[in-house]
């Protein structure tokens, strides 16, 4: 009797340990989601925060890949913080925007994931991330001081930095990316996770008017539907009894 109940209540105790460490997971990937705000406005400072207490929460669950995800994005988030928090000057502008785009590309493509309701575990690429942010770190520092070298000091900069003179990294990248917030968020998009521009082909295909202007192909391929288009998808074929599609035209 005694070992049954011991059997039982083992039993309760590892299911009751599951559940504590599948809510921690969800957790952890909720954490990873918020993310992608701060980091696509270049808010370093907020983002190393959030790392910090993902690693601490998938760390007390034994959630290994968890805590291996948040220390490479602490690393992350560290080295390109070293990098956009400097004045255009100095520099750093070109190795902000790689930084930058390695860093976003894998926070969206994770994160959209976990919105789907999928899991995945991409310790590897942060961590070739990580890497490559450390990299661009002792590139830009390496810059700088050839462009201290130069005579007189910061004549070897390249042209396009030029124009932002004065203004720190971080700060122009963050006033291109408030744009296409707002941008995104005038169509209705979620300005955060804005929708995959199509390929222009594709669109040119799917609503077949050769009339179609280059503004409106660019305005489909955003996900914004122009005035007198309909969106026409293949499910809805069979309808015209013809197996092609309909050909839209303008109102």
């Amino acid at each position: 009797m005694q070992a049954a109940q011991e059997a039982e209540a083992s039993d309760r105790a590892a299911r009751q340990g599951a559940g504590a460490s599948e809510a921690a997971r969800a957790e952890f990937r909720d954490m990873f989601v918020s993310l992608v705000d701060p980091a696509g406005l270049l808010y370093m400072d907020r983002c190393a925060e959030a790392a910090g207490r993902m690693e601490d929460a998938a760390s007390k669950v034994g959630y290994g890949a968890g805590a291996r995800m948040a220390a490479a994005l602490a690393g992350i988030f560290a080295d390109t913080g070293r990098i956009v928090d400097r004045l255009v000057d100095d520099g750093g502008l070109y190795y902000t925007r790689i930084a930058f785009r390695n860093m976003m590309g894998v926070l969206y493509k994770t994160a959209e994931a976990y919105r789907d309701g999928k899991r995945p575990e991409p310790v590897a690429r942060l961590e070739e991330v990580r890497e490559a942010a450390a990299r661009l770190r002792a590139e830009a520092d390496e810059y700088r001081e050839e462009l201290g070298r130069a005579d007189p000091p910061g004549s070897g900069l390249d042209g396009l930095s030029t124009f932002y003179l004065g203004r720190m990294c971080r700060d122009v990248v963050r006033k291109e990316q408030v744009g296409v917030r707002e941008e995104t968020k005038e169509l209705g998009h979620d300005p955060v996770f804005p929708p995959k521009p199509r390929p222009v082909g594709e669109c040119f295909g799917e609503y077949g008017d050769p009339n179609i202007s280059s503004a409106d192909i660019i305005a489909l391929s955003k996900g914004d539907i122009p005035d007198g288009y309909e969106l026409v998808r293949i499910e809805d074929c069979a309808e015209n009894g013809t197996g092609n599609k309909p050909a839209p035209g303008r109102s």
